[in-house]
Order: C-alpha cells, then sequence, then structure tokens
C-alpha cells in the first residue's frame, strides 16, 4: 500500500496559501477558531470530519483531496475480478443474462439477507462476488407487473444499495453513483413509500462526504411526510439528522435528534436490510458527536456510560473504537487512543486500515509522541502510514 506522507493539516496549508488566505481568513470563512486550524495544520490535533468538510467547501475542493484519497481498489488483488463482474453487471439492467432458470423472489431474498450479513460483518469481496450475478435475475423480475413486480422492484433496491455500499468501501465511485441514481429512481415503484425515504437517506451521505451538511438535511426534511409513524428508517434518517447537524455545528439540535431516534426505536418493526435500527448504532451515534466538535472529554465520558457488547457488527463497533481513539487523543491520554485504535483493529481491520481519520490519528499521536514507540510505529506499518 502507498506510504501517505502528507497529512491533511499540510494539504490545507498548502492550498490556503495558494487561495492566498492566513489561517485567521481561513478560519473566520469556515467558522472554526483560528487556534483549531493551526493546531490542525501543525498535526497537534486530528481533523474532524466536519472540518475536513467544511474547509474543503470554503477551498473549493473535494474532502477526498485534503485526505489525499485516490479513487483506486483497497484490497487484495483477488477483489479485483469481483468488482469487475460487479461493474459489468451494474451495466446489464438493459440486458441481463440469468446464469440459469430464474430465481425464485424467496431464494432472492434469502440471498440478499446473506449479502446484507457480509456487508455488515465487512466481508465486502464477497457481497460483491455474490451481487453481481443476482443482479442479473432482477433485472428480468423487476419488468413483472403486479405485486410480484413491486416485490422484486423493492428487492432490486435493496440490491442497489448494497451494491452502492460495496463500490464505496473500495473507493469506486463509477459503480457507487451509478448504483445510488438506480435506487433513487426505483424507490417510488416498489409499492413502499418508505422505501422514497431510505434512498433520501443514502442520497444524503453525498452531501455528508462533501461537506454541504445543510443540503443534507433539506434532501432528509423532503421525506418527512413518509416518518410520521416509528419505524427503524424513521430512526435511522434521524440518526443522519443527527450527523449532519453536529458537523454542521449545530451538537445540541444533533443530541435531541438522538433522543428522538430512542424514543422511536421499536423492536417488533421488521427492518430493513442495511438499515440500523439498534441501539447499538444509537448509542455509536451519540458517543460520535462530541467528537465533530472537538470534545475530546464529553466524547469519552459518553463512552464510558455504553456497553456496546454486540459482536454482530463489527462495522459499527470498529467505528465506535475509530471515534473513541480520537477522543482520547483530544482528551490527552495518547495510550488509550492506540488502544482504541488497536481494538477497532481487532474487530473492522479492513475499514480501521482504510479509513482516513484513522491515519490523520496516527499523525497526530506520533506528532505528540516523539518516542515514536514500537506498538505505534507496528500499527502505522500495517495502516501503510509513515509517521
Amino acid at each position: 500500500m502507498e506510504k501517505q506522507n502528507t497529512r491533511v493539516g499540510e494539504r490545507v496549508a498548502n492550498l490556503r496559501k495558494l487561495r492566498g488566505l492566513t489561517q485567521g481568513a481561513l478560519a473566520v470563512r469556515s467558522s472554526y477558531s483560528l487556534d483549531t486550524v493551526k493546531k490542525v495544520e501543525q498535526g497537534r490535533i486530528p481533523p474532524s470530519a466536519a472540518f475536513v468538510g467544511t474547509v474543503a467547501r470554503t477551498l473549493d475542493v473535494d474532502p477526498a483531496y485534503l485526505y489525499g484519497v485516490e479513487d483506486r481498489i483497497l484490497a487484495e488483488e483477488s477483489s479485483a475480478v469481483q468488482l469487475a463482474n460487479l461493474r459489468a453487471a451494474v451495466d446489464a439492467w438493459d440486458a441481463p443474462r440469468p446464469d440459469g432458470p430464474l430465481l425464485s423472489l424467496d431464494t432472492i431474498d434469502r440471498r440478499l439477507d446473506a449479502i446484507a450479513r457480509q456487508v455488515a460483518s465487512t466481508k465486502y469481496a464477497d457481497a460483491a462476488d455474490a451481487l453481481s450475478p443476482l443482479l442479473h435475475h432482477l433485472y428480468v423480475l423487476a419488468d413483472r407487473t403486479g405485486a410480484a413486480g413491486e416485490r422484486a422492484r423493492a428487492a432490486l433496491h435493496d440490491a442497489y444499495r448494497l451494491t452502492a455500499t460495496v463500490a464505496g468501501r473500495f473507493r469506486q465511485a463509477d459503480i457507487a453513483a451509478v448504483a445510488s441514481e438506480r435506487h433513487i429512481q426505483l424507490a417510488p415503484t416498489t409499492g413502499d413509500p418508505l422505501r422514497v425515504a431510505i434512498s433520501a437517506f443514502h442520497r444524503s451521505s453525498r452531501y455528508l462526504g462533501l461537506g454541504d451538511y445543510n443540503g443534507g438535511l433539506r434532501v432528509l426534511e423532503r421525506v418527512e411526510e413518509h416518518l410520521t409513524d416509528p419505524s427503524p428508517v424513521a430512526t435511522q434518517v434521524h440518526l443522519r439528522n443527527a450527523v449532519l447537524s453536529a458537523r454542521a455545528g449545530n451538537l445540541d439540535r444533533a443530541d435531541e435528534y438522538v433522543a428522538e431516534a430512542r424514543a422511536m426505536r421499536r423492536d417488533d418493526q421488521a427492518s430493513y436490510r442495511g438499515i440500523d435500527a439498534s441501539t447499538l448504532n444509537i448509542d455509536v451515534h451519540w458517543c460520535a458527536l462530541p467528537v465533530e466538535a472537538l470534545d475530546g472529554t464529553e466524547a469519552v465520558r459518553r463512552g464510558a456510560e455504553v456497553q456496546l457488547g454486540s459482536s454482530s457488527r463489527p462495522e459499527r463497533l470498529g467505528h465506535h473504537h475509530m471515534d473513541q481513539a480520537r477522543a482520547w487523543l483530544l482528551h490527552g491520554d495518547r495510550k488509550r487512543c492506540l488502544d482504541e485504535l488497536n481494538a477497532a483493529r481487532r474487530v473492522a481491520p479492513f475499514n480501521t486500515r482504510h479509513h482516513p481519520s484513522v491515519h490523520e490519528t496516527l499523525i497526530a499521536l506520533a506528532s505528540a509522541d516523539r518516542r515514536r514507540t514500537e506498538s505505534l510505529a507496528g500499527f502505522a506499518r500495517w495502516a501503510g502510514v509513515a509517521v
């Protein structure tokens, strides 16, 4: 894996100078304090996703540029074939080639359930391999009329969303973009209004990634009419609203959204694939919000209050440990920071190794600890980060 020798702070400083801006001017335009801008540029604190997104918009670049992220395959060479097959399957919507007799919708549902479990377990290459042949069958079945057609289109809606998620994990932006557009267009034809809200939830991810937090909130506002009753979808949308609000600088409103998600959560509701209304996910969001405001003390306080014992969602658990690593670094405890990074590595190695915030946390940790302990150096080598 290519070494990441340039951190976000250095890219911000270089681009800021090219734009003819002082640190103070950048601080004013991005609504961050001058102290925060200085510390990020110097590598003394890891930048939050909110900081990267907002500053990227201020400097008129994609956040991926500041992270130094390339759109390339981030897995073993064996995944290249699986992703090529998935790209071909997405492109075959108007000329499907099902392998063998058409699968029944019951069989397809079982396979989609298995794929959703693979995604939740961070087995993205396996999910890509399983999605490719399934799409060909669904293209044919989705053309049916009546209830059978609606059910098939609902299954295809799920397949497209899972495809977008898998492609996103491998940073294959072309596949993810096409799959996302398809499920947005398909949602109104499934006979289930909640699927329109689900597509809006996924659509808001693009705004989240680009740092347009108010734009993402507006996207979700437009589907509120579909969320009047408690449902897993409503819970998930509230959690996304919480993240968008926190990154927009409104932590109080973000906490209100999490409280609404808790109140709306219903264990007896049937879930949708890829929608997580669990207590685990709610707790992970609640602990993560203060990190967006660079409040490490509050984030570690919240982390101490929750019990995240479920092993069925390693992606969520890994994300929590990554957030807590940043929180402990902000709080001033470098050992606990590295402990949390190692915990993330144990439960979700793929996500941890390739997450931009982990790389920035490692660089900030090394900057704060000139001793360069062997454990830190070993973790950095594993993640492909030069410290």
